[in-house]
């Protein structure tokens, strides 16, 4: 099974109603577990998705995209991607293995190449088990016409943070068999709480990248 990278995309130089424009929802109705029919509204696949609107693609006759797989990799970056928020210039979601930057470079051509203009953006990503997790920027460039730049990438993982937190903490033991990340340490009074520190030194790292 792949493991999951989270990630959160802000796209800068369009107003919100000129992002929302170009996402697509669907709607529909599917059977619970139980069998009964409920009515959903959901974000289209990325490939049905207006702003993926300038890459090449190609449909079987049932309306599936053909050879996803590559497709996939190539102009998203992940074998698969799912999107979990796609509103005001930010999109949230999850994708299979690798942070997803081939979407963003195409994203922000599509845009660009729309409005004639700048457009740029920032990803935070985050292996679910903090392999790896980092933070990248991305601009586009006008030549014969528009095209997106990968700009600055700052990367850390777990190991990082957790030298972080034990230098902030040499009196927690965090080597010993029995040490709980979800506990409870008490350090001069104070409650500490390894997991959650964890969780404000990886915010901190993005923050100040």
């Amino acid at each position: 099974m792949a493991n999951h990278v989270y990630f959160n995309i802000s796209i800068e130089g369009l107003t919100d109603e000129e992002f929302n424009s170009s996402v697509k929802m669907v709607k529909g109705t599917r059977n619970d577990y139980d069998g009964n029919p409920y009515d959903y509204e959901d974000y289209a696949e990325i490939e049905n998705q207006p702003f993926m609107g300038s890459v090449d693609k190609s449909f079987d006759k049932d309306g599936y995209l053909q050879n996803s797989y590559d497709w996939y990799c190539r102009e998203v970056g992940a074998k698969w991607c799912h999107l979990e928020e796609v509103q005001d210039g930010y999109i949230s979601g999850y994708a299979a293995w690798r942070q997803p930057v081939e979407l963003v470079s195409n994203i922000l051509e599509y845009f660009a190449n729309k409005y004639d203009d700048n457009v740029s953006a920032t990803m935070t990503y985050e292996d679910e088990f903090r392999n790896f997790m980092g933070k990248q920027y991305f601009e586009t460039e006008k030549y014969d016409d528009w095209e997106s730049v990968e700009g600055d990438i700052y990367e850390t993982d777990g190991e990082e943070l957790i030298e972080s937190f034990n230098e902030m903490y040499p009196s927690i033991d965090t080597t010993v068999e029995d040490f709980d990340w979800h506990g409870e340490y008490k350090v001069e009074g104070e409650s500490v709480y390894p997991s959650e520190m964890l969780d404000q030194l990886a915010d901190e790292f993005w923050e100040s990248s």
